[in-house]
């Protein structure tokens, strides 16, 4: 199974793999913006189409090969830590891959705007960086997103959130 984990910038996406995959050794975290990096730094400048990489359609076919490959040859969970911002762009990882018979779960981990800030500075980024210009927009597009499970993480413990996404959502082999 496939989790992709989402959330504002700064909310604690990572920490949560990184706590899922200890408790679940049989695990493997994907990194999405790696290929992302890689997407949009091997384009020429024309086709430059901003940072956030769901502007770009070949990290999303990129992403979903790649998540299907992974699915296909091991046999344990995939966590995904990654942004999404656009309320269409999980289906257009979803579609491709449940077309291949491959089961994608999405996590959102909602939290408020001076939590998401404080995270961006503990983790050593600067007051006008990227990920603080992004947090409103990531916090009012992500309200907008249906079919999702909202997990509140305003604060909370990663050992907690951690239980949280383990009872709603029981792991194959943890039950």
């Amino acid at each position: 199974m496939i989790w992709w984990i989402n959330g504002p910038y700064g909310v604690g996406k990572s920490t949560l793999a990184e706590e899922l995959h200890r408790r679940c050794p049989r695990s493997f975290i994907f990194d999405a913006e790696a290929v992302g990096n890689a997407v949009r730094d091997n384009l020429p400048e024309e086709l430059f189409n901003g940072y956030i990489f769901e502007g770009y359609p070949l990290w999303f076919r990129t992403c979903a090969e790649l998540l299907a490959e992974i699915a296909g040859g091991y046999d344990g969970d995939v966590y995904v830590p990654m942004t999404l911002v656009r309320p269409d762009s999980f289906a257009k990882i979803e579609g491709p891959l449940r077309e291949k018979g491959v089961g994608i779960v999405h996590i959102l981990l909602e939290s408020s705007p001076e939590i998401v800030h404080d995270r961006i500075l503990e983790r050593g980024e600067e007051e006008d960086c990227w990920c603080m210009r992004q947090i409103g927009l990531c916090l009012e597009n992500q309200r907008q997103f249906k079919g999702v499970i909202r997990i509140q993480s305003l604060g909370k413990p990663v050992s907690q959130l951690a239980e949280e996404v383990l009872t709603r959502i029981i792991l194959p082999g943890m039950a």
